[in-house]
């Protein structure tokens, strides 16, 4: 009998333990579809426009979602944040050159341009979302604290980048990571919004523009 009970316990352990890849997979799409909403809502009347109960509407789920799987009106900024970084990795948003190797590329000048060029398309896509995120800087210290680690990420990738892609070929005495404050402060959200955005330029001004400033600042 006592064997008996251990069976029936282990095996309602196990029947607890089991995790439905069918309910982890419906759990994703609802977690999507209410990011997607979020976002859209946060960039048509920004952060503090947008509240919990007009996202669960937008979605077509409950307030009580959104609290239970992502804390709230918080979590949805940094889920949206992070469904922009995902979108980005999507193949089926990305141009088959977005894989090219920039270490195939020959020259240094060559090869600075291809990294503006994709920091560029990343800025296309995330600089909305980064608008949202600094509005909310402004009065919410989570937000502020968000915009500087997302920033802090976005240095630290591009100093990487850098430094792989150029190394020797940066102009004598300066620095890596000099090389990469300045190359984050041209290619920043806030410059691409500011000049494609407020002043009309279009991208292609803008890359062009950053591509000739940095090549003559950081290149030998």
């Amino acid at each position: 009998m006592k064997g008996r009970i251990l069976a029936v316990s282990e095996s309602v352990k196990a029947r607890r333990g089991y995790r439905s890849p069918l309910r982890a997979e419906q759990a994703n799409e609802t977690r999507r579809r209410v990011l997607t909403a979020a976002r859209e809502l946060f960039l048509a009347r920004g952060y503090l426009g947008t509240t919990v109960v007009a996202v669960a509407e937008h979605a077509g789920v409950s307030p009580d979602t959104i609290y239970v799987s992502l804390g709230g009106k918080q979590g949805l900024l940094e889920g949206a944040w992070s469904l922009a970084l995902s979108d980005l990795q999507d193949p089926a948003q990305l141009d088959p050159g977005d894989r090219d190797d920039v270490g195939e590329l020959a020259a240094p000048h060559e090869r600075l341009r291809r990294l503006v060029q994709l920091s560029c398309q990343t800025l296309a896509r995330t600089s909305p979302i980064h608008a949202v995120i600094r509005g909310a800087a402004d009065g919410h210290p989570f937000a502020a604290d968000l915009r500087a680690r997302v920033l802090g990420v976005r240095l630290q990738i591009q100093s990487g980048n850098l430094q792989t892609h150029l190394g020797s070929a940066l102009r004598k005495g300066l620095r890596p990571e000099e090389a990469a404050a300045r190359y984050s402060a041209l290619l920043s959200p806030e410059l691409y919004h500011l000049l494609t955005v407020e002043c009309g330029w279009s991208p292609e001004r803008y890359e062009s523009w950053v591509a000739d400033s940095l090549d003559r600042d950081l290149l030998a």
